[in-house]
């Protein structure tokens, strides 16, 4: 990442195991790593079940890496952070359809046991996690599931809700990302969309008089020895939201898009494979903040052409001095990310490169 004030190194400190409380109330040892600078970069390896993390301004290879058997992580997808910084990861094996949720404690690095590790049903891909701590994924549906995005509470690896249905105009969803109001974006692979969605304001029910609490009720004895099986909880019916906006159509260059970000004045940056049998090339574009409707108009800037290096990208982030990175892969076939100024339009080319031991699929920067 580019040398600036804001990315200044953070005295290191020797990595130590100390002991995090897991979410059953199991001490489990966790190596902390150095006290990283802001914006330091994460990015997956798929192929090789492991996380980069880069804390150096000029690219280059990782630092340090999460990996191992105790860290459960088996095809790490795309990663968030949440309010303490701990890292989120979604994962799936494509060879055993496996499909996991996990939590890694803030600053670890190594063979660590995760705070938390839950299965989830479908295919996860793009995670982001809003100034409440809640957690969004989306799944890319099967063939007993929905296009849907999955909603959870804060420090939850149990989904409390979705939005799937008719309305949503979900097409197998990817990519997703928040702006500061927590309205959620998502990228539809097969739509060739992005779209926009405003969760509804929770109903809060009036106040009144408390109603008097009825006598108990005597209980009858069941016949016979077996114990009644409990009543499973219902599940929340999906929110069958309709989009606020949905940017699509021929002018928007929008082909095959797999991530979506947002810089602090609500510019909409998506990483784009497009389609090289037609002659559409891999981008980067980016939308002026919308409002509502279909928008079918091009972007104000595009990243785009050979001196890019853009490949296959497969997801994009933007820190805080709007500079860009673009997980991608050469054609060779190994893991980069690609550092762009914030300013960067046309055929540029990156300002930085960093280089993965695997497969590059999601990436992230520590708030």
């Amino acid at each position: 990442m580019r040398s600036r004030a804001s990315l200044g190194f953070i005295a290191l400190f020797t990595a130590a195991a100390v002991a995090a409380c897991s979410s059953t109330g199991v001490n489990k040892p966790v190596n902390v790593g150095p006290s990283f600078a802001p914006m330091t970069l994460y990015a997956t390896n798929s192929t090789q079940n492991g996380i980069s993390i880069f804390t150096g301004t000029t690219g280059g290879k990782p630092a340090y890496n999460i990996g191992g058997s105790s860290t459960t992580l088996n095809g790490p997808q795309y990663v968030a952070f949440d309010a303490k910084n701990n890292l989120w990861v979604t994962n799936y094996n494509p060879g055993t359809r496996g499909a996991l949720l996990v939590e890694i404690e803030a600053l670890a690095t190594g063979n660590v046991l995760p705070l938390s590790s839950a299965a989830l049903a479908g295919r996860p891909r793009g995670i982001a996690i809003d100034s409440k701590d809640m957690v969004i994924a989306t799944v890319i549906p099967t063939n007993s599931l929905p296009n849907q995005i999955l909603l959870f509470n804060p420090g939850s690896t149990s989904p409390y809700s979705s939005i799937a249905g008719a309305n949503t105009q979900l097409n197998v969803p990817g990519g997703v990302a928040l702006d500061s109001n927590n309205n959620i974006y998502v990228t539809n692979l097969q739509g060739r969309s992005v779209a926009k969605f405003v969760l509804p304001t929770p109903t809060v029910s009036p106040s009144g008089s408390p109603s008097p609490t009825p006598s108990p009720t005597p209980t009858t004895k069941p016949t016979g020895s077996a114990t009644p099986s409990p009543t499973p909880s219902p599940t929340a019916t999906p929110l069958n939201l309709k989009p606020k906006f949905v940017i699509q159509g021929t002018r928007t260059g929008v082909t095959l898009p797999t991530s979506v970000a947002l810089d602090s004045n609500g510019n909409i940056y998506i990483s784009d494979q497009g389609n090289p049998h037609a002659g559409i090339q891999p981008a980067i574009l980016i939308f002026a903040p919308q409002t509502k409707g279909t928008i079918d108009s091009a972007p104000m800037r595009k990243i785009s052409g050979p001196a890019t290096k853009l490949n296959a990208p497969t997801d994009v982030k933007v820190n805080g001095n709007g500079d860009i990175f673009v997980a991608d892969s050469t054609t060779s076939g190994s893991g980069v990310v690609y550092e762009f100024a914030a300013s960067a339009n046309g055929n540029v080319a990156p300002m930085e490169t960093y280089t993965s031991p695997g497969a590059v699929t999601g990436i992230g920067l520590v708030p």
